[in-house]
């Protein structure tokens, strides 16, 4: 597919060029010649302002690796005393043995510990399978979905309490 395209821009580029060419032989305008010279340099550097555009247009290819580590409520999804609340209450680890550790606090509290398993499933990201061994708690009752976005990355879990529930990477620290 991308070399149908490179090859139909390249076509009409020649096309443009013809055109361009005959204007020349026709009119005899020096103007022609560089209009040909500019179109050959935007042919050349379209490539490369390509791949230069697609580092800040395409979302972030995850690994195992980015998966592991602290999460918090992503306060900037929803902001207001809900969110400073579910902060203040709701936080997991995920570690590279594929163990995941729910926890249940009070500010930096931890009141209850929920320990399960994680499972990768491999797509163009990984995406989490969660197990526990215990009755699920309502947040953790169904596996997250998983955002990807240009720099990060987010999961959300759907809670019978509070909906939907934003999880970012990320160190608990007190809010004011």
């Amino acid at each position: 597919m991308i070399l149908f395209a490179l090859f139909f821009i390249f076509i009409f580029f020649l096309a443009i060029t013809l055109i361009l060419w005959l204007l020349k032989v026709v009119f005899k305008a020096k103007i022609f010649s560089k209009m040909i010279i500019a179109l050959w340099i935007l042919f050349i550097l379209l490539p490369i302002l390509s791949s230069i555009l697609s580092v800040f247009t395409t979302k972030k290819t995850l690994e195992k690796k980015d998966i592991y580590g602290d999460y918090i409520i992503d306060r900037s999804k929803f902001s207001g005393k809900q969110a400073d609340w579910q902060y203040n209450h709701y936080r997991y680890t995920i570690t590279e043995n594929n163990k995941i550790y729910f926890y249940i606090t009070n500010k930096e509290k931890i009141i209850k510990k929920i320990e399960g398993e994680v499972e990768f499933i491999e797509h163009y990201s990984p995406r989490l399978k969660i197990y526990f061994k215990e009755p699920k708690f309502h947040i953790i009752k169904d596996n997250p979905t998983l955002y990807r976005e240009i720099w990060s990355f987010y999961y959300v879990f759907n809670s019978e309490k509070y909906n939907n529930m934003f999880f970012k990477k990320g160190t608990w620290k007190s809010i004011k």
